[in-house]
């Protein structure tokens, strides 16, 4: 049964071929965002991420098979003149390597991760998700998210 724990530097390697495989389909579907790099993520921004705990890294593995991988901040609200105080895990990344999509692996890195985010105090889960990224809305609907809000985009001529 896959595990999930807090990455390590020893899980960049596992952690960056994901993240380069979500970065193309980035690239491919809108170039005008995103830079075509080798390298989206260096080893000295994880090293630094891991160490100054402004996002945290999780791993699901299968012994030492990195399946998937999220990372999270944590957003409260409080004392807010018009909206509710509110503690929000919000998933900045989501990512199953393409090899174990569609086993259940996306399930059950979001179960622990909803876990994690109500043991934490938290009473919402919250992302981003392009509207051409079909396969993740419909995944994200299947585990009990809705749309909340839209982002509107207008790119301007200079």
């Amino acid at each position: 049964m896959p595990v999930l724990r807090k990455a390590a530097l020893e899980d960049y390697e596992q952690i960056l071929r994901m993240k380069l495989q979500v970065h193309n389909l980035h690239v491919n579907a809108k170039p005008e965002f995103y830079k075509s790099v080798e390298v989206p993520l260096s080893f000295q921004q994880y090293q630094s991420d891991l160490e100054n705990g402004a996002v945290a890294y999780y791993v699901l593995c299968d012994n030492d098979m990195v399946l998937g991988y999220a990372v999270t901040t944590t957003r409260t609200i409080c004392g807010h003149p018009v909206i509710h105080d509110r503690k929000i895990l919000y998933i900045e990344e989501f990512c199953v390597d393409e090899q174990y999509r569609g086993a259940g692996v996306g399930t059950e890195l979001f179960r622990q991760i909803e876990a994690r985010a109500l043991s934490q105090g938290c009473d919402a889960i919250e992302l981003d998700v392009w509207t051409f990224n079909e396969p993740a809305r419909t995944f994200y609907v299947k585990m009990g998210m809705e749309c909340a809000r839209i982002r509107m985009h207008k790119a301007l001529d200079s």
